[in-house]
């Protein structure tokens, strides 16, 4: 009885998880790799739930779907692009900031960088 009412106590006074934040809709993303690379795409992300996906388009006019997931303020989505024509596979991670925007790192494997990522307006 008492570790039924310890496990009933600690599950009501749990903090619950955050709601995913809405990231739906179309984002500029400014991408920088320590000044040698910046670069800006466009991405029409659908959320449902904690998945986001969507087609992004770069600065060279390239096509590519985005893929992956939002948690509380946190997002995480990725990738795979050319660059100088040789593949490369994107990861972000970025947390929604209070202005609305979303800042955070983004990684190449080989290099990593920030990006900031601004909504337009719907």
């Amino acid at each position: 009885m008492k570790v039924s009412l310890m496990v009933g106590a600690a599950l009501v006074l749990a903090p619950a998880a955050a709601p995913a934040a809405d990231l739906a809709g179309t984002w500029t993303i400014q991408g920088d790799f320590s000044g040698a690379v910046k670069y800006t795409v466009v991405c029409a992300l659908h959320q449902t739930g904690e998945t986001i996906a969507g087609p992004c388009k770069d600065n060279f006019d390239q096509t590519f779907n985005a893929a992956g997931s939002a948690s509380g303020a946190e997002a995480r989505f990725s990738y795979d692009t050319l660059y100088n024509g040789a593949p490369v596979h994107l990861d972000y991670k970025g947390e929604l900031q209070p202005d609305g925007s979303l800042k955070g790192s983004v990684d190449a494997g080989i290099a990593q960088g920030t990006f900031t990522a601004t909504r337009a307006p719907a």
